[in-house]
């Protein structure tokens, strides 16, 4: 029997665990170089974002609901391609990488801890430069500023905390799905292919995902602090984490893990 013809994604997940030792030891020498890694990320998804919303209010409030939102998406969509082109740390791709590793008993969980919370504190710096830049500059409209406040009361006081939860599963399992994919795929121009679909469906329906949420926070308490919610605001954050975790780390990376495992 050839094992690797049952077992299809054995060889994906040979690969996740090879780089979960490349972090492993990338974040053991060079800790201060893997958070300015994470940081990356967060600059990406922050500079994403504020175009996405740009796009979203150039288009105006009189353009078709749908395609608008589709643009909007489709705009940001770019981020998770630009991250992993970048070798930038995402925090929630991490999910999978290490859910898979625990499951191999290739890392143990204070490693697993100790990655996601420098990777969660690179992706937090990364943002805020970027807050603090175009906050400072004055490069964007009252409009866009209208429009992300909204985006924020929408999310965190118009949203329960089941509702986040299910959203931010379905988020991180759109962002995942997609760069297992994307594993499996040579040319790159594929990868980007697959890698922006993932990111367009999650951004069009509105799923919770808790770095892109980070942003849009972040930048709200830059613009209007006084409109931003904090209790809510941390409610949406927390339930997001779960969540995200649930989708990426759970419903990915633990259910390929135990699909693949050829160990008897």
């Amino acid at each position: 029997m050839i094992w690797t013809q049952v077992f299809w994604g054995r060889d994906v997940m040979d690969r996740i665990v090879a780089t979960i030792g490349n972090k492993e030891q990338l974040l053991t020498h060079f800790h201060a170089r893997y958070i300015l890694r994470a940081g990356m990320a967060g600059v990406i998804v922050a500079l994403m974002y504020i175009f996405s919303y740009s796009v979203k209010t150039e288009l105006g409030a009189d353009f078709n609901p749908g395609l608008r939102s589709l643009a909007t998406g489709a705009a940001f969509s770019f981020a998770l391609s630009l991250i992993y082109f970048t070798n930038s740390e995402l925090l929630t791709s991490n999910f999978m990488y290490f859910t898979v590793g625990v499951y191999y008993q290739k890392v143990s969980l204070r490693t697993t801890a100790l990655v996601l919370s420098s990777c969660l504190l690179g992706n937090l710096l990364g943002i805020v430069v970027i807050a603090a830049l175009v906050h400072s500059s004055d490069m964007v409209s009252v409009e866009l500023i209208a429009n992300v406040m909204h985006t924020v009361e929408a999310k965190t006081t118009g949203s329960g905390a089941w509702v986040i939860f299910v959203r931010a599963i379905f988020a991180n399992y759109f962002i995942n799905v997609s760069v297992i994919t994307a594993m499996q795929v040579k040319e790159s121009l594929a990868k980007i292919v697959v890698l922006s679909l993932g990111v367009v469906v999650f951004a069009f329906m509105g799923y919770e995902h808790v770095v892109a949420n980070s942003a849009l926070f972040v930048l709200a308490l830059f613009f209007d602090a006084q409109q931003v919610d904090l209790l809510h605001t941390a409610k949406n954050l927390v339930v997001s984490f779960v969540g995200n975790y649930v989708g990426g780390g759970l419903v990915i990376g633990l259910f390929y893990a135990y699909l693949n495992d050829d160990r008897k």
